[in-house]
């Protein structure tokens, strides 16, 4: 039989349990008012990045475009400096109140804190993943006269004569670079990279011939492709790009699951609401109705996808795994 000292420890405990309860509610109300009346002030959104680049082009475009949904004028802050890091520590300390966002990127959360040895900011820990904004797939792409027709063709040659064929890495940590990484162990294959300073002296030296392939997005090489000057063999992009229905995937080429497209999303602080990270995400997709947003994507080879906060933060944690055990396993540090 229960004692009155249990009984009294019991009711104690019921009481507070109920009084737990009923802060959770009261809390949970408040955050309800307050994403019904959200937003009530100009929220922010950091790029870090420079200002003219082509996530800042679209930021901007996105922010117009979601001011009249929104109600509230949306102000662009370019915060460059440490590969996207010095923008994204910034938002990482904000308040979570929904007025403080950041263009994240491939880099700034799924790759960088694998490639240094210390960001000012937790990637995992420091944010709440509101919605992915665009996909930018890469292409696997030879000189016009190369002997490759085929992704496999490539393949094929690279496993029978090892250390024979040379590829340009562009920009050393880059989604393009850290895809010819995944593919060399994907596809078991070993070949020589080449680091270039610059996209364009990269690509000079592909359609010369001096180099055998390399991967840059649909944007970069477009103009190559329709020119002429180079052959697109197979996207990174896990379905074919909508500008080049006729190039077939890695992943159908015989890599099933190959996927190393770039990507740009919207970042809150970590403890965000999640009512007002689906607010967010909500007006972004509509305002992908804008038609100078649809012409900007198409100009630049950008595919405009959004997802839901929950499946944008699975998506987000699957990538940087991905990345991690690339970066891992090419040994490669940017420090």
């Amino acid at each position: 039989m229960a004692s009155q000292f249990d009984r009294h420890l019991s009711r104690r405990n019921m009481l507070a349990l109920g009084a737990g309860t009923l802060a959770q509610t009261v809390a949970g109300s408040a955050w309800a008012q307050s994403a019904d009346v959200y937003p009530s002030k100009p929220i922010k959104f950091v790029v870090p990045f420079a200002a003219g680049g082509g996530t800042d082009v679209l930021a901007r475009q996105v922010g117009r475009a979601i001011e009249p949904i929104l109600g509230q004028p949306v102000i662009i802050e370019n915060r460059p400096g440490a590969g996207g890091g010095i923008g994204t520590a910034v938002v990482a300390r904000a308040e979570p109140d929904g007025y403080t966002f950041v263009f994240g990127t491939t880099a700034t959360h799924a790759m960088n804190e694998y490639l240094y040895a210390k960001l000012p900011y937790d990637p995992g820990k420091d944010f709440t993943p509101v919605t992915l904004l665009i996909r930018i797939t890469n292409l696997l792409i030879v000189p016009v006269a190369s002997p490759f027709k085929t992704f496999q063709d490539l393949i094929a040659f690279a496993k029978k004569s090892p250390g024979k064929l040379s590829y340009g890495i562009v920009a050393i940590g880059s989604s393009a670079h850290l895809a010819s990484e995944k593919l060399k162990f994907d596809a078991g294959i070993d070949v020589v990279g080449v680091a270039y300073n610059s996209q364009v002296t990269g690509m000079t030296d592909l359609i010369s011939g001096r180099l055998d392939f390399m991967f840059d997005s649909v944007g970069n090489s477009m103009a190559h492709i329709t020119s002429g000057k180079v052959r697109a063999l197979a996207a990174t992009s896990l379905e074919r790009s909508p500008y080049l229905p006729n190039v077939p995937t890695i992943s159908e080429s015989g890599l099933p699951g190959f996927a190393a497209p770039g990507w740009v999303g919207v970042f809150a602080p970590a403890r965000t609401p999640l009512a007002i990270a689906q607010k967010i995400q909500t007006a972004v997709e509509t305002g992908f109705r804008d038609a100078k947003i649809t012409e900007t994507a198409r100009t630049q080879g950008l595919d405009l996808a959004t997802m839901a906060p929950r499946e944008f933060t699975d998506f987000v944690a699957a990538e940087r795994v991905k990345w991690g055990k690339v970066i891992r396993e090419a040994k490669i540090k940017l420090d």
